[in-house]
């Protein structure tokens, strides 16, 4: 079975990390973090980035 987890990262810490599925959650999730950051740009997102704040979304197999 395909999920898809979400990690986002604080200042370089892991703040949350959760698995969805269905990629189209995951990405409204990651649209959702996008928001409330105030991150607006691509330039934006990777000023965060340099702060060590971030938000993944990674398709992995979950396996029994």
């Amino acid at each position: 079975m395909t999920v898809y987890v979400t990690v986002e990262t604080f200042q370089g810490v892991i703040d949350n990390v959760r698995a969805y599925l269905t990629e189209a959650s995951a990405l409204d999730t990651e649209k959702n973090w996008l928001r409330e950051m105030g991150i607006t740009s691509p330039e934006s997102r990777e000023g965060k980035s340099d702060n060590g704040t971030s938000f993944t979304v990674v398709e992995c197999e979950l396996k029994a």
